[in-house]
């Protein structure tokens, strides 16, 4: 696994619309989290910019074919 990547991707469908949509799970002990008095700030890496555009990208244009 990637080092600089420390989120998790997944598929879920939403109990109250039905709808699939993509979910993603923070690792809050990764280097590029921190906390303040209004919750956590995620600053992502490169490579966790890519991964979610990818996944976006993949996950519209099968929606839409």
């Amino acid at each position: 696994m990637d080092e600089n990547i420390h989120i998790k991707l997944e598929i879920g469908r939403n109990p109250n619309t039905g709808k699939i949509g993509i979910l993603a799970r923070f690792d809050t002990n990764a280097p590029n989290f921190t906390k303040d008095e209004n919750g956590f700030i995620w600053n992502p890496t490169p490579e966790e910019r890519e991964i979610l555009t990818e996944a976006i990208d993949m996950f519209y244009k099968k929606k839409s074919d």
